[in-house]
């Protein structure tokens, strides 16, 4: 596991643990800030920019996909290197996109752990009852609260900022959409902070571990073999 080897690697994973750790030995976290929205009732009717984030995301997804398809595409036909996308990244991309929201987040996550949303727990006036974080419940059958499936989706941007630039600028502003997002849906009484909390750090471990595997690790240069091994010898044949 190469990438375990790496600092910020390890850093990321510590910092996902202690946040989970802390959700989950303080859930009433997520009470108190879904209540901050709660007044008699979650808005019925959402602000623009709440529909706009909750509807968009998978126009997100579909366009932004197509248009990284695209400029591959024009690349491959053009002979040139816009943006310099080739299959590797339209591959990352892919991959980010199924195995990061699709696989862990809609599929293990969201099918199985049963979380009732902000909306439908008794605190709030529902009828469901509310379980923290990394708790496995029966309050609910399908399109479950944990985690974001909006978050892994607007997260995703973290990966497009990867492929198409690695500057700080760009992670921040996709850190900053994906904030944005994640601050609608609890908002709207549709997620918990901790769902969307998850979907950041799901998101983020599944683009930066790609990326270290798929473009950094064969670049780093690998140790001289240690005179009179075996290593030596096989170079020198």
């Amino acid at each position: 596991m190469s990438y375990l080897k790496q600092k910020r690697g390890r850093l990321i994973l510590v910092c996902f643990l202690l946040v989970s750790l802390l959700l989950s030995q303080f859930p009433a976290v997520d009470i108190h800030i879904s209540r901050v929205f709660f007044d008699q009732g979650f808005p019925l009717k959402q602000q623009w920019w709440q529909v706009w984030f909750h509807e968009g995301m998978t126009y997100f997804l579909y366009l932004s996909m197509a248009a990284i398809v695209a400029v591959y595409a024009l690349n491959r036909l053009s002979k040139r290197n816009w943006y310099d996308v080739d299959g590797r990244k339209v591959c990352y991309l892919f991959l980010v996109l199924i195995v990061g929201a699709g696989l862990i987040v809609n599929v293990v996550l969201k099918d199985n752990f049963g979380r009732a949303r902000p909306r439908d727990i008794q605190e709030f006036g529902g009828s469901k009852r509310f379980t923290p974080a990394f708790v496995v419940s029966a309050e609910c059958a399908t399109n479950c609260s944990f985690s974001s499936g909006e978050g892994a989706a607007a997260f995703f941007s973290l990966a497009l900022a990867m492929a198409l630039s690695r500057k700080r600028t760009m992670l921040a502003a996709g850190v900053g959409f994906g904030c944005a997002v994640s601050f609608s849906r609890v908002a709207s009484g549709a997620h918990f902070f901790s769902d969307t909390v998850v979907s950041f750090f799901v998101m983020l471990i599944v683009a930066d571990a790609l990326y270290h595997y798929m473009f950094l690790a064969e670049r780093q240069p690998q140790a001289a073999p240690v005179p009179g091994t075996l290593a030596e010898n096989a170079d020198s044949l």
